[in-house]
């Protein structure tokens, strides 16, 4: 079962969290501080106790408190209630008791279970139905004056796609054809230098310009060999050490000098070199996320902008 106050009802912007007291604190000595304003929103208030409240809010939900961002955050919702009530868009108790009984509902609660739950969290139900009410307005609103008619099209999604390619661009691959000469396990010094003739000699014989494959044919061994040496695709900081080596000076369409690794000698060609591009339609689903996202992002700034520069602000934190 979820807790009662993380629930989230539609698209919430706030998780509640606990709320403390903190009208008046002690000090060391006995003496009383006063609670002072921080911040004046039209003609509402912020005290430094509900900044206080706000600040453990935080450190529940995300574990960070940063008083100058969160006193930010109350002034927006203040302004936003603000505008809320003037354009008729407030709960009423109607929808609040609808909302409550559908999260005891949602959590197999009784009313009396349910403000346990709350008393257990330091939360009394009043608190409770204020952070609600509030929560339900927020979302209300920001559905009308920033989601509604917002989208975002194919073709912008492409021009992203396009304009930042660079984002979806996989790792460089080679792609690799090998001759491989087998090494018996226990050769003696005679049976390596013989061996590494013939390679030195098949190797002279690429260079000339016989066809890589037709050589693979007649002298490489191993598995590779029925498959005309191709080795695929690999990704070039992902192939074995040996052959990452030998085409590290390779252009395509060369061959290394032979060299000894996984029990015998290798002949490498370089047949191609790729850096692959994830497909549009791959990632045109995250893409069209995140343009979507943007522009919530951009339409909410410009919303909030509107709503200060129309109201009377003073920040004394």
């Amino acid at each position: 079962m979820i807790t009662i106050i993380k629930y989230l009802l539609l698209s919430s912007i706030i998780t509640i969290s606990v709320l403390l007291s903190f009208s008046l604190q002690g000090t060391a000595s006995g003496s009383v501080v006063v609670d002072r304003v921080v911040a004046v929103v039209n003609d509402e208030i912020i005290t430094l106790s509900d900044l206080q409240r706000e600040e453990e809010i935080s450190k529940k939900v995300s574990g960070k408190k940063d008083d100058r961002l969160i006193l930010e955050d109350m002034i927006d919702r203040k302004l936003q209630m603000a505008a809320a009530k003037r354009v008729g868009m407030d709960v009423t108790d109607k929808e609040l008791a609808d909302a409550i009984t559908d999260i005891m509902k949602r959590n197999n609660m009784d009313s009396k279970q349910f403000e346990a739950a709350l008393a257990k969290e330091g939360l009394s139900f009043e608190q409770y139905k204020a952070e609600l009410k509030e929560q339900i307005t927020l979302s209300r609103m920001f559905n009308k004056y920033v989601r509604t008619g917002i989208a975002v099209d194919e073709a912008e999604a492409r021009a992203f796609y396009q304009n930042n390619i660079k984002n979806y661009t996989l790792p460089q691959e080679i792609r690799v054809r090998q001759i491989f000469l087998r090494v018996p396990e226990k050769a003696t010094p005679e049976q390596l230098a013989t061996i590494k003739e013939k390679a030195m000699k098949i190797y002279d014989r690429a260079q000339k310009g016989e066809n890589f494959i037709h050589l693979v044919h007649e002298v490489s061994e191993g598995v590779t060999a029925s498959q005309d040496g191709d080795l695929g695709f690999i990704q070039k900081d992902q192939a074995i050490p040996e052959i990452a080596e030998a085409t590290q000076s390779l252009n395509t369409g060369e061959i290394s000098q032979p060299f000894f690794g996984a029990g015998g000698y290798n002949i490498i060609f370089l047949e191609e070199t790729r850096t692959p591009v994830r497909p549009f339609e791959k990632v045109k689903d995250e893409i069209m996320n995140t343009l979507y996202q943007q522009k919530i992002e951009n339409t909410y700034r410009g919303w909030l902008q509107t709503l200060r520069s129309d109201s009377h602000i003073e920040n004394r934190l």
